[in-house]
C-alpha cells in the first residue's frame, strides 16, 4: 500500500497557509502576514501531524524566541541555551561558506544537514539558508568563550522532515524581513548598492572610494565582522566586494563600510 504520509503532511502545511490568508482576508485593512506568525501556525500542524513530544512525553509547545541570540550563543553565560520548542531558521553563519570564489550571488546558498554515527557527525544532505525549523532536540556543548556548539535535531517547515543542523547555523528570527541595520546583526546577506546619502563607501583605513551603482555586496554579520568601521557614524555596515574579471578567492576580497541608506536587502 502507498504511504500516505508525504500527502497529510503536504496537506497540512498547505490548510496552515490557507488558515493565514483567510485570517488576513477578514481584516478590515490589508495586513502583510508576517512570517514568524505563519511559520508558528506551520510548526504548530508539525507537532499535531508528527505527534511531537518533550522528554515527559507531552506534546511540544513551539514558540516565538526573537529575542533569543541563537548561534549556540548563551543569553546568560555559563548556562546552556535551551532551543527545544522554538520556532527558527537555518541561516548562513560565516561569509567563508558562500565567498571564497565570489559565489555569494549564487542563491540559495545551501547549508549541510548531519546524521548521527557514533560519536562522529556525517554530512548527508544539504538545506537552503532561511528554511524555517522547529527545533525538537539538541545536542550541545559549551567550548571556549562560553559559546555552545554541537547540533540540533529539527523538523523543517517546508516538508515536515526531521533532520539535525550545527547549532551555528540556527537563528530565532527571519532577519531577512527586517531592515538592513537591523539584519546585519543577526548574519549574512546580500544587498545592492546605490549611492543616495551622497558619502562614499569607506574601507577600513579609513579611505573613501566610487563604487559601481547596481553592485552586489556580502553583507557581514556587524558582530562578528573582521574590521570595526573607521567613520561609524556614516557609514557603520561591513561588507564585502570582490574584484571582477579574475578567477576570485579570499585574497581578493574587499572590505568595505556602507551608509545604510545606499543599500537594499535583496536575499
Amino acid at each position: 500500500m502507498r504511504s500516505t504520509i508525504g500527502t497529510d503532511v503536504r496537506r497540512a502545511a498547505a490548510l496552515a497557509l490557507l488558515a493565514t490568508l483567510l485570517v488576513s482576508v477578514c481584516l478590515p485593512v490589508p495586513v502583510k502576514a508576517d512570517q514568524a506568525d505563519v511559520d508558528l501556525m506551520l510548526a504548530n500542524s508539525a507537532v499535531s501531524m508528527l505527534n511531537l513530544t518533550d522528554a515527559e512525553g507531552n506534546p511540544i509547545q513551539p514558540r516565538k524566541a526573537p529575542e533569543v541570540l541563537g548561534r549556540g550563543n548563551p543569553d546568560v553565560a555559563g548556562v546552556e541555551p535551551d532551543y527545544r520548542g522554538t520556532v527558527g531558521y537555518v541561516a548562513l553563519q560565516t561569509g567563508w561558506e558562500v565567498s571564497r570564489f565570489n559565489t555569494f550571488t549564487e542563491t540559495p546558498w545551501m547549508l549541510p544537514l548531519y546524521r548521527q554515527e557514533g560519536a562522529k557527525w556525517k554530512v548527508v544532505g544539504a538545506v537552503a539558508h532561511k528554511t524555517p525549523v522547529l527545533v525538537t532536540d539538541q545536542q550541545i556543548k559549551e567550548e571556549r568563550g562560553h559559546k555552545f556548539s554541537g547540533h540540533l535535531q529539527v523538523v523543517r517547515l517546508d516538508t515536515f522532515e526531521k533532520a539535525w543542523i550545527d547549532v551555528i547555523h540556527f537563528v530565532t528570527a527571519p532577519y531577512w524581513t527586517l531592515s538592513l541595520s537591523e539584519a546585519v546583526t543577526y548574519g549574512y546577506c546580500i544587498a545592492v548598492y546605490s549611492n543616495t546619502s551622497g558619502v562614499m563607501p569607506t574601507d577600513r583605513k579609513g579611505n573613501r572610494g566610487t563604487l559601481q551603482e547596481g553592485t552586489r555586496i556580502l553583507m557581514c554579520e556587524k558582530r562578528t565582522a573582521r574590521y570595526i568601521s573607521p567613520d561609524k557614524q556614516n557609514n557603520p555596515l561591513p561588507g564585502i566586494i570582490f574584484r571582477s574579471g579574475e578567477e576570485q578567492d579570499s585574497y581578493y576580497r574587499t572590505f568595505l563600510f556602507f551608509n545604510a541608506n545606499d543599500l537594499t536587502l535583496t536575499y
